[in-house]
């Protein structure tokens, strides 16, 4: 099987070599239609923006509450009536302890829910381009989102996967790829599916395999050797 990206082209036969280009000191396989990857210093700033807020949210917080306390001492050392005073500051400390309260969960909520679309829904919408077959993408991203969920790690909001029965797993997301890949329910959508019985291995069998290779276009070329084997693929008339 071809290999994606490689540092040198010596050892491939001339036929070979003209599915590489050379891109930034490495000879990339030349796939159409393979989805680019984004810059992702926009998302990484804007996930540090709203973790920014929720500290600003905690920190506004705290300094009410110590706001709160300093003036209650403050009132009870210049009242004789200590008592009725530290029930007054007591109540009106409740109260705004419970409007902060109300705000920081709310703002948490609005934050988490943010977040979870800059990862999780990020994440699940590439999953699923690259896995499916045009037009199928939207059809294949729920299941795949219901997979994932995004915990804080070393102060990070990281993307994990999950299991079936929406527990953690320790599955890596090239592994939720797989997963997707060979279950059959999901055949009919995922481009290339060994499941299905379709993808590269229908290509192959179809025109694919009358063309001469100077005829085939990129992902014919891969698609057959998927398939097939490079053997075969040098076997084809040039």
């Amino acid at each position: 099987m071809l290999k994606f990206q490689l540092d040198s082209l010596d050892g491939l036969d001339d036929s070979t070599k003209t599915l590489y280009t050379e891109k930034d000191g490495k000879f990339v396989l030349g796939i159409e239609g393979l989805p680019q990857q984004e810059d992702v210093t926009g998302l990484k700033a804007k996930v540090d923006e709203l973790l920014g807020e929720k500290k600003a949210a905690e920190k506004a917080r705290k300094e009410a509450e110590e706001t709160a306390r300093l003036e209650r001492e403050e009132a009870a050392r210049k009242s004789g009536n200590v008592e009725e005073l530290e029930k007054s500051w007591s109540e009106k400390y409740a109260r705004r302890e419970a409007e902060l309260t109300g705000q920081l969960e709310s703002t948490n909520s609005t934050l988490q829910g943010q977040i979870r679309d800059l990862t999780v829904g990020r994440t699940a919408t590439e999953i699923a381009t690259t896995l499916a077959i045009p037009g199928s993408a939207k059809a294949l991203l729920p299941h795949i989102e219901r997979r994932l969920s995004v915990e804080q790690r070393d102060g990070k909001p990281t993307v994990v996967v999950l299991d079936v029965s929406g527990k953690l797993s320790a599955a890596t997301l090239d592994e939720l790829k797989a997963e997707f890949t060979n279950d059959p329910a999901f055949g009919p959508l995922i481009a290339g599916s060994k499941a299905s019985g379709g993808g590269a291995g229908g290509a192959g069998k179809g025109g694919g395999a009358a063309l001469k290779r100077s005829e085939m276009s990129s992902v014919q070329k891969r698609e057959f050797i998927d398939a097939h084997g490079q053997d075969a693929y040098l076997k084809l008339p040039k």
